[in-house]
């Protein structure tokens, strides 16, 4: 079992045929296959080696897939890394993962050799271009020389494959451990729930450093499809390729849809290709869902996941009815219960922490026992959301847990206030979340981003609440900001604002 035979299968599947388009090129699945096979040949000759941790750390470009596969054939461990991250950040991750090379692009390595320098045992730095630096190897002419590797590591059900560090809301980020199996049981359970046939036109905007991005790149060797791929999410640029590449499918998180809503130049592009939009990593509003639909005329669907279940958890079918407010059916081999804080399962309807067990699960967290303890407990996986299942098994996700506000003792749900907030005329995004206060311990403060041009009163967001949420629930701080703080995956970082809230009561 190697998750690395998912994309051999897909070739004998569908034959060749042209199935990436990056930046102007065509690329056939036969030539990425070969990419892949020989890229293999070069790492195994640079000294990589079964159970190694591998870091790859580039923006989404042909390159990752290939470093993905090549590692997976050859039985190591990929530790995908954000683009965005600090050095500080990637020594840590570099340190704790034990990753002896990073594979990554010339742009990066300065970062990647200043956050390595120090750290004992670290070996090399690989680059997909030259890189001019005398700590880097580059590839390209290695690989023009190389033979493919056309051996595939034989891996068990539980041999560690994907190392992905979680940000986590406070201290060092965890690494998620996730294995062949895990990976080829949540590919094949989300490519059933979604059935797309092979030709279909998709665009991958994703990041590939994320499950979310990893989960879309393994579903393209399963299904088939044609792909537009960008090296990263820009307004513009997404609304250009729908028009000149025809897509009709995309996975997005909700701060794309709410740019490509509010664009003042979108209707000069034609998505009327578009039938499907399929939303995950953050929580989408009902709001920006319905008004995605009414102005771009396409089916949006809502989706649930976490790096702790491999990648999907919900989701709907090809041509399913949404359900308002749910994020779909458990994909096959989940089980799924809610639990109460004494960690007893509670019945259908009721809300709690939703919690799952299957082969899709993690195998814990790396050289983290306590915390895999802490996340899971009787066999179940304790997601950190609340939320309930209705009685035909859709699931509802209310908030986080940890994000829950307490003010007076009453439990406040901030997506609550945040879905009324983002019905007012003028409003872009909002986060909401609880700020330290004498009388109640938590009180409420709103961040809300204008639409451009628009100019908005505090007063007119409590008129605009006053009547559709109790008055204890009110927001007592509104504050008007240009943008909300985001990691590359477009969540909102609401530690973040926490963080900005204290600085400026000192």
């Amino acid at each position: 079992m190697n998750v690395a035979q998912l994309a051999i299968d897909g070739l004998d599947r569908f034959g060749e045929y042209n199935s990436l388009f990056f930046e102007g090129r065509w690329y056939s699945n036969f030539q990425m296959m070969e990419d892949y096979c020989k890229l293999a040949s070069v790492l195994r000759d640079q000294g990589i080696k079964p159970g190694d941790r591998v870091v790859v750390m580039m923006a989404s470009c042909p390159e990752v897939p290939a470093a993905f596969h090549a590692l997976a054939r050859l039985g190591a461990v990929v530790v995908p890394l954000m683009p965005q991250l600090l050095a500080r950040e990637v020594a840590y991750i570099v340190e704790n993962s034990g990753a002896k090379i990073v594979i990554t692009s010339a742009d990066l390595a300065p970062r990647i050799a200043e956050a390595t320098a120090h750290i004992d045992g670290f070996r090399q730095i690989l680059t997909i271009d030259e890189a001019g630096l005398p700590a880097c190897t580059n590839l390209e002419p290695l690989l023009a020389s190389a033979s493919p590797l056309t051996t595939l590591c034989a891996r068990g059900e539980r041999d560690l494959a994907l190392l992905v560090y979680t940000s986590g809301t406070t201290g060092h980020p965890k690494g998620v451990m996730i294995s062949h199996g895990n990976l080829i049981d949540n590919t094949l359970a989300a490519a059933k729930r979604l059935d797309w046939p092979p030709d279909l036109r998709s665009m991958m905007v994703l990041p590939m450093s994320h499950v979310y991005g990893i989960l879309i790149m393994n579903l393209g060797a399963v299904l088939g499809g044609v792909n537009a791929l960008l090296r990263k999410f820009s307004v513009e640029q997404a609304f250009q390729t729908i028009q000149d590449f025809e897509v009709e499918r995309c996975s997005l998180v909700p701060t794309m849809m709410v740019g490509m809503i509010h664009h003042p130049e979108r209707e000069k592009y034609d998505v009327s290709s578009l039938e499907r939009i399929t939303g995950g990593s953050a929580p989408l509003t009902e709001e920006v869902r319905r008004r995605f639909e009414e102005l771009f005329d396409c089916r949006v669907y809502d989706g649930y996941g976490q790096s702790e279940a491999t990648c999907a958890v919900c989701a709907y079918e090809n041509d399913e009815t949404f359900v308002q407010g749910s994020a779909g059916r458990p994909l096959a081999g989940f089980e799924v219960c809610v639990q109460d804080d004494d960690n007893q399962i509670i019945p259908v309807g009721q809300t709690g922490e939703l919690c799952f067990r299957g082969p899709s699960v993690m195998l814990g967290y790396w050289n983290n026992e306590e915390a895999t303890r802490r996340a899971i407990i009787d066999g179940w996986l304790h997601s950190g959301d609340i939320g309930h299942i209705d009685e035909r098994g859709y699931m509802y996700i209310t908030d986080r847990k940890k994000d829950m506000m307490i003010k007076g003792g009453e439990n406040i749900s901030p997506r609550e206030i945040e879905e009324i907030i983002c019905q007012l005329a003028g409003v872009a995004e909002v986060a909401v979340l609880g700020v330290p206060d004498e009388t109640y311990q938590e009180e409420i403060a709103a961040y809300i981003v204008p639409q451009a041009n628009v100019q908005l009163t505090r007063e007119q967001v409590l008129e605009f609440l006053t009547p559709q949420i109790n008055k204890f629930k009110l927001p007592k701080y509104v504050n008007f900001v240009p943008q909300l703080p985001k990691n590359s995956n477009g969540k909102i970082l609401k530690r973040e604002l926490r963080d900005e809230w204290s600085r400026s009561k000192r």
